[in-house]
């Protein structure tokens, strides 16, 4: 039984983890919903994610989305600064959120695939209890990244343009969703090791 939660929640946080990863990437319904921050400027906005950025207007919604990059700098975004001059001079930390992030998704995507091909063994159990608690750490590591930079964005705004203001955006909480599924995977998982029956 507890193997099965703890897959269940493993495979929760590598769906959030997945939409994380298609965040802003395209001009498409629902993905270009999804972002970490949103900065406005009277009617207009911009919004990002890990690949990229999406712009339009209040009234028109999303008009265009960048083609996505890797490890892509927010701070590169064109006309970043009329919304906030707090994105800048951080090329190497967003570098650090984009390879971390693929390690934690591999890390997420590994455990929940050797618990099911292994169907459930005791040692592939500890494993995959070990493998997604160093998911839960990496992806707290990036949770904060993220949140210190959209946060510091947020705060900048008013130095930049007395009429802009910025929001968190989806992402921040999805990100957070998958990080305690991480964490409660890990535990079932232990749960399992520790208190499960037998194993053939």
């Amino acid at each position: 039984m507890f193997a099965y939660l703890a897959t269940f929640f493993t495979f929760g946080a590598l769906i959030l983890e997945i939409f994380i990863l298609l965040a802003s990437t395209y001009n498409q319904p629902f993905l270009k919903s999804l972002y970490f921050v949103q900065f406005t400027l009277n009617d207009n906005f911009i919004n990002f994610g890990l690949w990229g950025y999406c712009q339009g207007t209040v009234k028109a919604g999303v008009t265009s989305c960048s083609h996505p990059a890797a490890a892509f700098v927010w701070s590169n975004a064109p006309g970043i600064k009329s919304y906030t001059t707090g994105l800048a001079g951080m090329d190497n930390v967003y570098f650090a959120n984009y390879v971390l992030y693929w390690i934690a998704f591999g890390i997420t995507l590994g455990a929940l695939a050797i618990t099911i091909l292994a169907h459930f063994g005791r040692a592939v159990d500890f494993l995959a209890s070990i493998a997604t608690f160093l998911g839960f750490i990496l992806m707290l590591v990036i949770f904060v990244i993220v949140l210190v930079i959209s946060l510091k964005g947020i705060n900048a705004t008013r130095d930049a343009n007395e009429n802009a203001y910025g929001q968190l955006g989806d992402c921040i909480w999805m990100h957070l969703g998958a990080m305690v599924g991480l964490l409660f995977g890990s535990l079932w998982y232990c749960f399992t090791c520790i208190f499960g029956g037998p194993r053939k």
